[in-house]
């Protein structure tokens, strides 16, 4: 890639500083449910579905699925049942 005649090396790597923020946003600890309050990434505890401070969603609670699996996602891995 040339600017201006001179040859540029490496500018389609480059990257936009709120990209970056959300890369080191991603790679923060997960949110988990701990009894019926869970911790936001921003760090209120909340008992919501939403955190009222940044909006972020709330993690899927833990659920038992019929095939007898302890499930975490939305949807359990083993036969597919969705989360109640």
């Amino acid at each position: 890639m040339f600017i201006y005649g001179f040859p540029v090396m490496g500018l389609q790597y480059m990257t936009r500083a709120d990209e970056l923020f959300r890369m080191a946003a991603d790679n923060r600890t997960p949110r988990v449910w701990n009894g019926d309050k869970w911790l936001c990434l921003c760090g209120t505890e909340n008992s919501t579905n939403f955190c009222p401070e940044c909006g972020a969603k709330a993690p899927v609670k833990p659920w038992k699925c019929s095939c007898g699996r302890d499930c975490t996602t939305n949807f359990c891995p083993d036969c597919g049942a969705k989360a109640p």
